[in-house]
């Protein structure tokens, strides 16, 4: 019952778009029902797990949560703190209570992937209702995800996939390669130049991973990764021309052939440029106390205003350095479990833990770059591809190294 729960939450929960298209705070309503109850049964059968680093964590952001109210109480803000700290309190269960696995993660994240290549193509087809163009740019997203969600959706699944169909024997890598690429198509459509920029840099990784596991089979550890390396490059030189006309080959284009990094953004995305430059200001003047969520705005000169698209910058300007440190606690703290990870990696035969946290750790790194380009969020919507992989991440280490006797 719990695990299909799970399974269930996962899956509205990657269906970001609910929220616009039924009822603003639909993945609430799911989370009272799906979740709720069995997070009040756990917290009173098993006793409070103490973790010095969530506690940490907690603490931080919670005075840089009440530090933002000395500029002024408002409803909005309140309201906006409060499904914040629900949020990490969620977080805090998926992690020390859940107990999600290879099958959670497998079923509901590819059954997301499927469902929306399946609205995609309707799309495609003429149904706009099912999945249209979303921006002027040519990015696409379904009744269930919207761009900058779709791709995430995308994102997870590739890496899940990758890493299954690397590692997992013969007979089970077809369905693998097939969802790998379904998952690719999904990135495609959502255009995002963010996410296909940092799926390109994490491509080592993905390799990296493949050699730690495989470190024993001189062939598998060596000779392939080299002429996966030879194609991989071979592929992408052929592939220059497309990409130099793609929506982020312009844009590579236009930040190389600036004289500076600040005159290329501007160039390349003058409306982020606005907005780091009002967020840099806004934390100069006040560097220590925020002002309140999603309060960090950059004003363009027609006079409207959006908040700023990163979310460093902004959980600095919104809850001040308290609520930065905190939050980077979360979002990087799992680093310091790495080395031991990597160990576990190279000795566990488990090839399906070793797929989900290897996978889960390429998402983690990519939520680390994305959050350079795009805000922090209060809706379970857009926490749920986080709090998976960080879930997953901590369970492999305590499982293993608990029974161990090491902490």
């Amino acid at each position: 019952m719990k695990a299909a729960s799970i399974i269930l939450f996962i899956f509205l929960a990657l269906s970001a778009d609910l929220k616009v298209t039924l009822f603003p705070y639909v993945h609430w309503i799911l989370w009272s029902i799906l979740i709720l109850p069995f997070m009040l049964r756990d917290f009173l059968k098993e006793k409070l797990i103490i973790s010095p680093m969530f506690g940490v964590a907690f603490i931080l952001v919670m005075l840089g949560m009440l530090s933002s109210f000395l500029r002024g109480a408002e409803i909005e803000n309140l309201i906006q703190i409060i499904k914040l700290v629900l949020i990490l309190i969620t977080l805090y269960y998926f992690i020390y209570y859940s107990k999600i696995g290879w099958n959670e993660i497998n079923i509901a994240l590819n059954t997301a992937v499927i469902v929306n290549v399946m609205l995609l193509i309707f799309g495609l087809l003429g149904v706009s209702s099912m999945a249209s163009l979303m921006t002027s740019d040519g990015r696409w997203g379904t009744a269930l995800a919207f761009p900058g969600s779709l791709v995430k959706i995308g994102t997870f699944g590739f890496y899940f996939n990758i890493m299954a169909f690397l590692l997992l024997p013969k007979k089970q890598k077809v369905i693998h390669f097939f969802m790998l690429s379904l998952s690719l198509f999904v990135i495609y459509m959502d255009g995002s130049r963010t996410g296909m920029l940092l799926i390109f840099l994490t491509l080592l990784f993905v390799f990296l991973f493949y050699i730690i596991v495989n470190h024993k089979n001189k062939i598998k550890s060596v000779v392939l990764p080299f002429f996966a390396f030879i194609i991989f490059f071979a592929g992408l030189i052929i592939a220059i021309p497309f990409l130099l006309q793609s929506r982020i080959g312009k844009s590579l284009i236009n930040l190389l052939n600036s004289g500076s990094f600040s005159t290329g953004l501007e160039l390349v995305d003058p409306a982020r440029f606005m907005m780091y430059k009002s967020a840099i200001e806004k934390i100069y003047n006040n560097p220590f106390i925020g002002t309140g969520a999603f309060t960090t705005v950059g004003i363009y000169e027609d006079g409207t205003s959006m908040v700023v698209h990163n979310t460093y910058l902004q959980l600095w300007g919104d809850f001040g350095l308290f609520g930065l440190l905190g939050m980077c606690l979360i979002f990087f703290g799992w680093i310091a479990f790495l080395p031991k990870i990597m160990l576990k990696l190279q000795i566990n035969k488990n090839k399906k833990e070793n797929i989900v946290v290897s996978s889960s750790i390429l998402m983690l790194i990519y939520y680390i770059g994305n959050g350079l380009f795009h805000p922090y969020s209060t809706e379970l919507s857009e926490w749920i591809t986080f709090i998976l992989p960080l879930t997953y991440c901590y369970s492999y280490y305590r499982g293993y190294f608990q029974r161990r006797g090491e902490k």
